[in-house]
């Protein structure tokens, strides 16, 4: 097997909002960076999927002038309930401003009025609009942030790269190994510091809005590697995501959109019966109405409820252009792919996983619990808390991805190169090739693959029992005794088998973990929501849950959360 070897100072896993931020901070402090993703920066990830909304406390600069980045903060920690560490949301609260101005000076263009202040539309949450309007949506920034990283001569980017294992020597991160898909080459990474910005795992689950490669890698490698992660029960749901017909299943359509300023609709039930209130709730309280009333049987016929813009009182021109103005090419997909027309049908839509709250835990510099190793983006958790704002992920890419870049191109500049042991890169080829050799009882990945996100669409939706749960890891626990079946074709160049075996291995540790993380927080919570422990117990548990790798099995654990300005009894 053909092996190549790379030294940097840092190297970032990812491709997405976070991961190009903090490429570009590090390359702006001088040190080398080594860039990988398994698909294409600028278009992989789920930045490119991602609609206007980032939020930013622009103030007398934006829509309303009594914003601040201390109401922000404010907003979003008790949106979180309580649940996020106040030193990384004063990060994302306080720099989300001057984030903005930088994808501005890179070439992201907002809309604005014509005295130049930011147009902000008003979401659940915002005490004040807040939502910049970002123009062509997360794909406009995605491939914007691609051609920054690609003006640094000191940034080296690798596309079709899958990362199948984090490298240490000792108890220090130095680097990583994975496949070069173009070349089928095994490269080696050697790195002062490393930075996973490998997106969260939304496509765990079967019925999802996320990109199918979102399943769990970055977690999953940070957890092999003896990484605590924090807070994965808070898997955040968006509850209007066409259902039907299954030829545009998953397609988001903003509840947001209901308000008067916008579409003026309603979320109804099978019978026409308006279900969510106005002023419109945040998200863990929309998705618990939506969800309770499809369990009551008042939803549709495909197990949804409707999304309904023709008892508005505007006139279908006037929605028609809204939609073209504010998601475009939803709307034009739905049209084109269905032949439905959201100005003037109802569309059937229900919960779909959408988001990570929690994932590897951080301090306010991206710093995991193991040396050398950084996160951040949806990977990284404890700072969203048990629900997330609109418009904050995005924001998140890019406070956090700069901060995390910049902390650490500084432990870099400081540091030495620890090499990378051949006795660690011999232990990783051995497992790579236990995927490829032949066996006498043989499955594929893909047959794997389709009953996890089966498990956890039955077991690990907003609404859980220990019963269910049990079942679920149990069925996980199956599955995984199934992987050194695991039999894929010998083939070098872009042997998506392979890739597919490998994201089956890393989706199978994501899954055990995260449903020990829901049997293990014994309450509701935001997007937890146990119905046998259905109410919310401040006493014992408002804290994060921690899950560490302990002698090969998972360990979990209560850590204190950390709070800075307000304090809940505040």
């Amino acid at each position: 097997m053909e092996i190549r070897n790379y030294s940097t100072d840092v190297a970032i896993i990812g491709g997405g909002g976070a991961a190009l931020r903090a490429a570009i901070e590090a390359s702006g402090k001088g040190q080398n960076v080594i860039l990988v993703d398994k698909g294409r920066p600028g278009r992989s990830g789920a930045t490119p999927c991602a609609l206007w909304s980032v939020q930013a406390p622009f103030g007398p600069r934006g829509e309303d002038e009594r914003d601040s980045p201390e109401q922000f903060f404010e907003d979003m920690v008790t949106a979180g309930r309580f649940i996020g560490d106040q030193n990384i949301v004063e990060v994302v609260a306080y720099t989300a401003c001057d984030r903005m101005l930088d994808l501005e000076k890179y070439g992201v263009h907002f809309k604005k009025y014509d005295d130049g202040r930011f147009v902000q539309t008003p979401m659940p949450g915002q005490t004040y609009p807040r939502s910049c309007f970002m123009i062509e949506n997360g794909q406009h920034m995605s491939t914007v942030l691609a051609k920054e990283v690609s003006k640094h001569d000191n940034i080296k980017v690798f596309k079709d790269f899958f990362v199948f294992n984090l490298l240490k020597n000792a108890d220090r991160v130095v680097g990583l190994i994975g496949v070069d898909m173009l070349t089928g080459d095994t490269v080696v990474v050697n790195a002062k510091v490393t930075v996973v910005a490998a997106g969260g795992y939304a496509s765990l689950w079967g019925f999802s809005d996320n990109p199918p490669t979102l399943i769990g890698d970055g977690a999953a490698m940070a957890y092999r590697v003896g990484a605590e992660l924090v807070d994965l029960e808070f898997n955040q749901y968006y509850g209007t995501d066409v259902i039907w017909p299954p030829s545009v299943k998953g397609t988001i359509f903003l509840y947001e959109l209901m308000i008067a300023d916008f579409v003026d609709g309603e979320i109804t039930d099978k019978d026409g019966n308006p279900i969510i209130d106005k002023p419109l709730p945040i998200r863990d309280d929309a998705i618990k109405t939506i969800f309770n009333v499809i369990k009551e049987g008042r939803g549709t016929e495909h197990g949804g409820v409707y999304y309904d813009t023709t008892v508005s009182p505007k006139t279908e021109e006037e929605i028609s252009q809204l939609f073209k103005d504010m998601t475009p090419k939803h709307y034009r997909f739905l049209k084109d792919a269905a032949g439905i027309d959201a100005a003037n049908q109802r569309l059937e839509v229900a919960p779909a996983s959408h988001y990570q709250c929690g994932g590897i835990y951080i301090n306010e510099r991206g710093e995991s619990s193991v040396n050398g190793l950084y996160a951040c983006g949806e990977v990284a958790g404890n700072f969203q808390g048990a629900n997330r704002l609109a418009g904050s992920a995005l924001c998140d890419t890019q406070t956090m991805g700069a901060q995390v870049g910049g902390c650490a191109a500084d432990d870099a500049a400081k540091g030495d190169l620890m090499p990378v042991e051949q006795s660690a890169i011999d232990q990783q080829i051995d497992f790579l090739q236990s995927f490829i050799s032949d066996k006498q009882a043989e499955t594929r990945p893909v047959f794997i693959k389709e009953k996890i996100l089966e498990t956890m669409d039955a077991h690990v939706a907003p609404f859980r029992d220990e019963n269910g749960l049990q079942q679920g890891l149990e069925a996980i626990k199956s599955l995984k005794a199934e992987v050194p079946k695991i039999s894929v074709a010998d083939v070098k160049r872009y042997n998506f088998e392979l890739k597919e075996a490998l994201e089956t291995s890393f989706a199978l540790d994501t899954a055990e973990i995260t449903i020990g993380s829901c049997l293990f927080r014994t309450e509701s919570r935001g997007h937890h929501n146990r119905t046998d422990f259905p109410n919310t117990d401040d006493q014992n548990w408002r804290c994060h849950t921690i899950v560490k790798q302990n002698g090969g099995t998972p360990e979990y654990a209560k850590r204190d959360v950390i709070y800075t300005r307000l304090k809940p009894e505040d």
